[in-house]
């Protein structure tokens, strides 16, 4: 049929071009106000202790603001959320710990990005004091030996502030981030008042230059004054020519700071490495003035350790060594010149490889701070093959932590959670390396490895010689050691062979391992020991024939010492293991020497399911609250799992942990598909109802037929009342334990 144009007479014209402006304009307004309405924001509290303050300002506001929290405080691995008024997007935030210890971030955009996990070990570097703007930022270090009560900043003209520490205190050791208005001048006498004795002053300070705040023990601080050197300096006539010479950083921990003193004086006075850092293996100029030939030096290296030397000959030195602490590379905040914040580039490189034996036809890599996986990264003309490598270039936000999943062709999947791309540059899947953490160290180091051979993550890490009294740095930094992987340092030789070890996992417990013999044993199992027969978690599983065969999820079984199905009374029948398939998240069990009743897979031309008909979950979820077995029922919502997986499909029949593993079946009982997961980062709303995933039968009968195990199958028949389904099925469906 010719299609028609009728040209539109000119007032009509000009009132639609009037419309398409104001529409344009409109839409231009909405987008340069992301916030035009309040937005909620959600802080989830991931460190080991309970928040007990949080304070989020805009990054204009000059003081810290009213403590988020009130009376309240957030447990760990619990979450708060609070609304930020519209047009505000851009906050800086404090949060205190139960201990004292002060956690940091600056800048957030909480519109974009309204959930922030907090890990209390991030605190304010040297680069975030730097920053520009209207407020300016400052650190109080409290090193007195007694709690800090209250803090005042009193300018020239005698106008003294409230206390800024609101309804916080400062414990000794601890740290506080103070905020002021550039414009309102930048010399302050900064006023502290401490537990049990009278008030402390710095007069004069000049916080647009020295930020850094230290109140060191009363007797050390003559006149009540401190420097960033912790005193005053001795000031001793200068003679001769000046010092020249070069300090030399042979271990594998950069210094942080350096700090030369004449011997005999009291005060070690300011950083001689200003902005810069001593580089492993790396060395620097120092050029001061001649006060005498005897000096006493002191290094701080990147995790706090601190080396002195006293009564060093400087007159006769042109090369002054450090070897450092006897351990790997930290991975604290470092210290930057105020441009180098502005050059680190905001695109990080992550190299993906291959070491499985299928194609990976889908590759997604997202903050761990969202909820959203985001965009495929791989074209649909881009497979990487195995053996294949291929670069991503991820956009990075204001920190290092990163989730990546990846589907193999044919819809099998592996994570990688957590992976800190500021360290890493390869991330492996489908092989050994594939569960390995690089640890650092020097490259001729010993070789050590720890296996996480639990069933909890590993959280942090601690190494040291057995001489030393401290701990030292996390060796896994911000990341998580999941079950199975491994972590590898190289450990320098000269350290010896007898290491201390301390393991601390996820749920706050922690293992100490004293005296170990890196030598002789290079290698460590350090998952936390369960007790034997002790019940670790629970699920659902069901016969699949009269032979006594049990299908369930992978994630169900894996780290069992012992799956066996929970009889009514305690009693409990074990199950032989079969054949398991992670990618897939099957496995399949045998109850030997039975005769059991089946549940039928359906078979014939509607074996697979379709959008819109009715399913019937029936399994055992939450069993220590709910206890027998339970039934829900939904629809199928949707063909495909998340972000198109094939192998999956949605439905919305309520599902809950222990419900994993259960048959999905369809309204005349037989079974459709197997329970897998409730919704799991794939969406960023938190509220999400009823998007629950299940196995398609097509790759349940390739595991089955990979392991020569036969389902009964049967012909779909009449629609059953769901209690009739309940009652047929509930011989065949049973609960599982998995014992450690």
């Amino acid at each position: 049929m010719p299609l028609f144009i009728r040209h539109p007479a000119p007032l009509a014209l000009a009132a639609a071009c009037l419309m398409f402006l104001q529409a344009t304009d409109a839409e231009a307004q909405r987008r340069r106000s992301p916030a035009a309405e309040p937005t909620e924001v959600t802080i989830q509290n991931r460190a080991g202790a309970t928040l007990q303050y949080l304070y989020v300002t805009p990054v204009g506001e000059v003081s810290w603001g009213e403590d988020r929290l009130g009376s309240d405080t957030v447990a760990r691995n619990r979450s708060h959320s609070f609304t930020i008024e519209a047009g505000q997007c851009r906050h800086d935030l404090r949060a205190v710990y139960e201990s004292g210890r002060e956690e940091t971030r600056f800048g957030l955009d909480l519109c974009n990005r309204p959930e922030v996990a907090l890990n209390g070990r991030t605190q304010t570097s040297n680069t975030d004091l730097q920053r520009q703007g209207p407020v300016a930022l400052y650190v109080v270090r409290n090193r007195s030996g007694q709690t800090l009560q209250v803090l005042k900043l009193v300018s020239p003209g005698g106008d003294e502030s409230e206390d800024v520490l609101g309804s916080t205190v400062v414990e000794n050791g601890q740290t506080f981030t103070g905020r002021f208005r550039r414009t309102a001048g930048c010399i302050y006498d900064v006023v502290a008042t401490f537990d049990g004795a009278g008030d402390r002053r710095i007069a004069g300070r000049n916080l647009c230059t020295a930020r850094e705040v230290i109140f060191g023990a009363e007797a050390d601080a003559p006149g009540g004054q401190a420097r960033r050197g912790e005193d005053r300096e001795r000031t001793t006539p200068t003679t001769g020519e000046p010092l020249s010479f070069v300090v030399q950083n042979r271990g594998a921990i950069p210094i942080q700071y350096l700090y030369i003193r004449p011997r005999g004086t009291n005060a070690w006075g300011e950083d001689r490495l200003g902005s810069d850092t001593i580089a492993a293996r790396g060395s620097f100029q120092v050029t001061m003035p001649r006060r005498g030939c005897d000096y006493d030096v002191r290094v701080r290296f990147d995790n706090d350790r601190e080396e002195v030397r006293n009564g060093v000959n400087l007159c006769e030195t042109t090369e002054f060594v450090v070897n450092g602490p006897a351990i790997v590379a930290g991975r604290g905040d470092r210290k930057q010149r105020p441009t180098e914040r502005a050059a680190q580039p905001s695109i990080a490189q992550i190299v993906v490889i291959n070491e499985g034996d299928r194609p990976i036809e889908s590759l997604f890599i997202s903050s761990s701070k969202v909820s959203s996986w985001g965009d495929d990264m791989l074209n649909p003309e881009v497979r990487i093959q195995p053996g294949a490598r291929f670069t991503a270039r991820v956009e990075r936000d204001d920190q290092c932590n990163y989730d990546l999943r990846i589907v193999y062709q044919g819809g099998r999947e592996e994570r990688r959670m957590r992976q800190n791309l500021c360290q890493r540059q390869e991330i492996a899947f489908g092989g050994a390396n594939a569960f390995r953490i690089d640890g650092g160290g020097p490259d001729n180091g010993r070789r050590v490895v720890f296996t996480n051979n639990g069933r909890g993550d590993v959280r942090e890490v601690y190494l040291t010689p057995v001489s030393d009294t401290h701990w030292g740095d996390d060796r896994l930094g911000s990341e998580l050691m999941p079950r199975r992987f491994r972590l590898e340092l190289r450990l320098p030789t000269e350290a010896g062979c007898r290491w201390d070890l301390r393991v601390v996992y996820e749920g706050g417990q922690s293992m100490e391992k004293r005296d170990q013999d890196l030598c002789s044993s290079p290698e460590m199992a350090i998952g936390r020991a369960g007790r034997p027969g002790q019940v670790a978690s629970t699920g659902t599983g069901f016969y699949i024939n009269e032979s006594g065969h049990v299908l369930t999820n992978h994630h169900v079984i894996d780290g069992c010492s012992t799956v066996a199905i929970a009889r009514p009374g305690g009693q409990r029948v074990p199950l032989r293991l079969i054949g398991a398939d992670e990618g897939a998240d099957l496995a399949v069990l045998v109850q030997e020497n039975a005769s059991t009743t089946p549940l039928r897979l359906r078979n014939g031309a509607g074996v697979n399911v379709r959008g819109g008909e009715r399913v019937v979950l029936v399994g055992y979820p939450a069993r220590s609250q709910l206890g027998g077995v339970n039934v829900t029922e939904g629809i199928v919502s949707g063909l495909r799992g998340a972000l198109g997986d094939q192998s999956r499909f949605q439905y919305t029949a309520p599902t809950q942990p222990g419900n994993s593993g259960g048959p999905v079946l369809d309204a005349s009982g037989l079974v459709v598909g197997v329970v897998v997961s409730q919704i799991d980062k794939i969406s960023g709303e938190r509220t999400a109802q009823n998007i629950n995933f299940g196995i398609k039968l097509d790759l349940v009968r390739q595991f089955l037929a990979a392991n020569s195990v036969t389902p009964a199958e049967g012909e779909p028949g009449q629609s059953l009342p769901t209690s009739d389904i309940l009652q047929n099925a509930d011989p065949s469906v049973v609960p599982l334990d998995c014992l450690e």
